[in-house]
């Protein structure tokens, strides 16, 4: 008899209470929402802010006299006019997200955001490959009177790039993946008691 009540006792202590897990759930759910939103809100101002220096640089900087200048001021405006494009896809894409069943919602968050930081993290390599090259092709007239300094800044060009596309984006796509398994290692924790 004794084992009888000592086993009950085990039984009720691992009851969980249904309105405590929907709770839960829901807090977790609102928490990864708003967070979600708030980086997006980042990335989108700082695609404006960006895209702004970049309109504001080109209109007040104009020199038709060097076409590396003119190619460096095209791509600028390139990146900066992709980068706005994105961004506002991105808060479309939000938008549709919302409309999701909350449960729907939770089970596939973690490949929605392994997707977005992969696109994410691609743009950004793409981006700044070009903003170098950019930048690259805005100095290279004042760089043609030294052939060493042609060599100099070529040489430190390919190595950035070298630097974003061979240890940066490895290192921060282990990053993301290994957000992806906290994440679906919360959602399984959620999900544990359905």
């Amino acid at each position: 008899m004794n084992n009888f009540l000592d086993l009950k006792k085990t039984w009720q202590s691992l009851e969980v209470d249904a309105d405590e897990s929907f709770n839960e759930f829901s807090q977790t759910l609102q928490q990864w929402r708003k967070r979600k939103r708030m980086a997006i809100l980042l990335w989108f101002i700082a695609a404006i802010f960006f895209s702004a220096i970049c309109f504001a640089y080109v209109i007040h900087t104009d020199e038709l006299n060097s076409i590396y200048k003119s190619i460096s001021e095209i791509i600028l405006l390139v990146i900066s006019v992709h980068l706005f494009g994105y961004s506002w896809g991105r808060i479309t894409g939000e938008r549709k997200e919302y409309l999701s069943n909350s449960t729907d919602f939770i089970r596939t968050l973690p490949d929605i955001y392994l997707k977005q930081g992969q696109r994410d993290l691609m743009m950004f390599c793409i981006v700044t490959t070009f903003f170098l090259i950019s930048v690259y092709l805005h100095f290279l007239d004042s760089m043609f009177k030294s052939p060493a300094g042609v060599m100099l800044s070529s040489t430190l060009l390919l190595t950035l790039i070298s630097f974003v596309w061979i240890i940066l984006k490895p290192i921060l796509s282990k990053r993301i993946k290994r957000k992806n398994q906290r994440l679906s290692s919360k959602i399984v924790e959620i999900f544990q008691y359905d």
